[in-house]
């Protein structure tokens, strides 16, 4: 997995009004936000939501969908965290067991997933 820069430079790029990222993840910060045991690899670096929020600043993007990445596994905390902090402008899509009962599926509508 190619490593993200942590501190980007500035961009001259300024996307149109109401510019929405798609897809993207949140790893860590591990103290807060511990990695699954049976994930399938561990990113090199930590991407909290604060280096995101930065970089759509820079890029002008001013929505987002975070998908709940692997390394997390069934913990949706990091992915809740960001779309918390911004309930107006964030969603996620979660990361479930085909077994998931509709309570978890409404609990996670509530802290703001919309797809699984």
């Amino acid at each position: 997995m190619p490593p993200y820069l942590t501190t980007p430079g500035k961009t001259k790029l300024r996307l149109p009004r109401g510019a929405c990222d798609a897809h993207f993840h949140v790893f860590g910060p591990v103290r807060r936000f511990p990695y699954a045991p049976e994930r399938g690899y561990t990113p090199e670096r930590e991407a909290p939501k604060e280096t995101l929020f930065a970089l759509h600043a820079d890029l002008g993007v001013e929505r987002g969908v975070v998908v709940q990445s692997a390394v997390h596994g069934s913990d949706h905390s990091a992915a809740a965290d960001l779309i918390a902090a911004r309930p107006s402008a964030y969603r996620g899509v979660a990361l479930v067991s085909p077994r998931i009962g509709e309570q978890a599926l409404e609990a996670l509508h509530a802290q703001g997933f919309r797809g699984a």
